[in-house]
């Protein structure tokens, strides 16, 4: 095998250093004439970029005493006899890699395992890998393992504790749960009722803010703000959110609250979401978020101390809410459990964003702003319709979207009304599908996106903007 091909990766190799000594020894039994024993390696996938590699898992000395002396090829063996994921073979690639170092050659020094100890548990933030199983294949003892881990396995126990409350506000039941974090479900119900929600209170008074008592816990913000206003009601949880409680049929916001959901394209604020479920559900009713995006929706029900359910195309790690699923453009199984007491659909507004959707998504599940415009008022038909056929007789809709126009090049008296896809048109496909909208709210977008060099352009071709942002609230007929 070639040794220019072969990865030397540091967070899997169990030595924090190359030795020169061994190297040179090495070398100069090379040049003696000495012969040694195949390297092992391991073809892996989805490394660094999602590239492929080889990576050594023992014989780094070898390797470079074989450079040194100029010798481009050396004998390897490979672990497995075929190619393994490296994201999820991690924890397996480094207990091998400290197996077949620690019996030969240069022997693992005590800080050598250590460093291998604690990468096996950053590796394994399920917690997996007991302190035992560590002590024995590192030979050393679970005393000492324990020293050395301790704090990381402090660490990912809350993180994991706070992922298990989160998900039990948001009514997962503890056997969904279980499967998740992988722990049993006695050990979920223990986690969901020692909740601490005193010390909370505690610290504030201390004079501690909530991104503080967030860091210290290890806990998400909107989790931390969750248990600190837990009880109190929808109108108490306004006030001390400082969000003024809007009684009109007009829902300005001019800039979305960064304390909840993430950095996402078309990231709606957390207090219209609110208001929404202020006026349209109560604690403890379950809500369906189907393009959940950033999570503002599963963040602001936990905040109200509602369930919900959440899907997307585009998931990660630190939303465990949020569940995949591809919305077919035709007729597709629904994927939630209940009937949900409210839907609230933020989907893509058609082609705006289109760039930042399509990173988030997949050549073979396409976000719906890359379909053409009939496809899309497709898709919003087949979809209410599948809502209405899954949803109890109280279910309501509420479905927010914008007009969409040509408006950055064509003037306005040149619009052409078959090119334009306004609120009108989803009015009337969820008519057609046995929805009846009974409210129309005015959510609009603030003026300052646009440039004043925007706005002159805009003026002088006539052009018409949209700022304009609407709530249909629809209820089953």
């Amino acid at each position: 095998m070639k040794i220019k091909n072969l990865t030397w990766d540091k967070a899997i190799y169990p030595r924090t250093a190359k030795s020169r000594q061994t190297i040179t020894a090495y070398a100069e039994a090379l040049a003696a004439g000495a012969k040694f024993p195949p390297i092992k390696v391991q073809r892996v996938f989805n490394y660094q970029d999602g590239q492929k590699a080889t990576i050594i898992l023992d014989g780094n000395h070898r390797c470079e005493a074989f450079r040194e002396k100029g010798i481009q090829e050396i004998q390897a063996i490979e672990w497995k006899d075929q190619p393994l994921d490296f994201q999820e073979n991690k924890t397996a690639l480094l207990f091998e890699s400290a197996r077949s170092n620690i019996s030969h050659g240069d022997r693992l020094t005590t800080r050598d395992k250590k460093q291998v100890a604690r990468n096996i548990a950053l590796s394994d933030p399920e917690c997996h890998v007991r302190e035992m199983d560590l002590a024995e294949k590192l030979g050393v003892s679970r005393q000492s393992i324990n020293l050395w881990v301790s704090d990381i396995r402090a660490r990912q126990r809350t993180s994991r504790d706070s992922t298990i409350i989160r998900l039990a506000r948001l009514g997962w039941i503890q056997e969904k749960i279980s499967d998740k974090v992988g722990l049993s479900r006695n050990r979920v119900s223990e986690i969901v009722g020692n909740a601490n929600i005193g010390n909370i209170d505690t610290l504030l008074s201390q004079g501690h803010d909530m991104e503080y008592i967030a860091r210290h816990f290890r806990m998400d913000l909107p989790l931390a703000w969750a248990l600190k206003l837990h009880g109190k009601t929808d109108r108490e949880k306004f006030k001390e959110l400082g969000w003024g409680l809007r009684t009109w049929d007009q829902w300005y916001f001019n800039e979305c609250d960064q304390r909840f959901g993430d950095d996402w394209p078309g990231r709606i604020p957390a207090q219209l979401i609110a208001h929404t479920l202020y006026y349209f559900t109560k604690p403890g009713d379950l809500v369906l978020d189907p393009m959940a995006g950033g999570a503002v929706v599963p963040d602001t029900c936990l905040l109200f101390e509602r369930k919900c359910q959440a899907f997307d195309l585009a998931i990660h790690d630190r939303r465990p809410e949020i569940e995949y699923h591809y919305w077919e453009p035709g007729p597709e199984t629904w994927p939630a459990a209940g009937k949900p007491d409210l839907i609230f659909m933020d989907p893509p507004y058609y082609t705006k964003k289109k760039k930042a959707y399509q990173e988030k998504a997949s050549m073979e599940n396409p976000s719906i702003s890359s379909f053409s415009g009939k496809d899309y008022k497709g898709f919003f038909k087949d979809f209410f319709t599948l809502a209405h056929k899954n949803t109890k007789p109280t279910t309501t809709m509420a479905f927010l979207n914008a007009d969409w126009r040509d408006f950055e090049s064509t003037p306005a008296a040149e619009e052409k009304p078959d090119k334009a896809i306004t609120i009108f048109d989803f009015h009337r496909l969820l008519s057609e599908t046995g929805w009846k909208t009974i409210f129309r709210i005015e959510c609009p977008l603030s003026t300052e996106r646009l440039t004043g060099n925007q706005v002159r352009k805009m003026q002088d071709k006539r052009i018409l903007g949209t700022i304009g942002r609407t709530l249909l609230i629809a209820k089953k007929i």
